[in-house]
């Protein structure tokens, strides 16, 4: 009977640590309810047309080449100050500086639409595909699992404006866990040695 309790609390344990359904947000009027780190693109001063990669790395992404920014764009809903375009229409990678569990951002584009595909590893996690225009639904990103990456290819011939920027660092598993599951199966296998004696 012990051994049953010790594996209940084994099984329990592991539930605890895996990821939760992966889910994704497709033309959502709001973005995260509470996430860690919100990139408005005003927290790093650039003139406008200026590529962006690196710059807002402290603040944990990176972006491809081929991201421009803009100090100032057309009036659109969920944007306010600073945003950065995509004018080529080409594929587009945000890359966390660390594993992250959600992100959305407010995206626009004249015409068209994208497909968003997370990723881990470079290994895909969860991808959707959905039209892009001018409305106020135009929160996109994923939730409820662990990535690090997001890629956004626009459909058709747009190109694609984001800003509010919002994501939450994965919480690191302590340290100390690995021990104590090892310590578990060493308490089963001596278990099982000593039932069978």
């Amino acid at each position: 009977m012990a051994l049953r309790k010790q594996i209940s609390v084994a099984f329990a344990v592991a539930l605890t640590v895996s990821p939760a359904t992966a889910a994704v947000m497709d033309s959502s009027s709001t973005g995260l309810a509470a996430p860690g780190v919100t990139i408005g693109f005003e927290e790093v001063a650039l003139a406008t047309g200026t590529n962006v990669t690196n710059q807002f790395a402290g603040l944990g992404v990176t972006f491809t080449p081929g991201v421009t920014y803009f100090t100032n764009v057309s009036p659109r809903p969920n944007f306010s100050g600073p945003a950065v375009i995509d004018f080529f229409g080409a594929e587009v990678s945000i890359k966390f500086t660390q594993s992250v569990t959600e992100m959305a951002a407010a995206m626009t584009a004249n015409s068209g639409g994208a497909t968003f595909t997370s990723l881990l590893n470079g290994v895909i996690v969860e991808m959707f595909s959905s039209s892009l225009d001018l409305s106020q639904n135009n929160f996109y990103g994923f939730t409820n699992s662990l990535f690090d990456e997001v890629k956004i290819n626009p459909t058709g011939s747009t190109s694609v404006a984001a800003d509010n920027l919002s994501f939450t660092v994965a919480v690191p598993l302590p340290a100390s866990l690995p021990l104590l599951i090892g310590a578990l199966g060493g308490v089963f296998a001596l278990r099982r040695r000593r039932a069978r004696t």
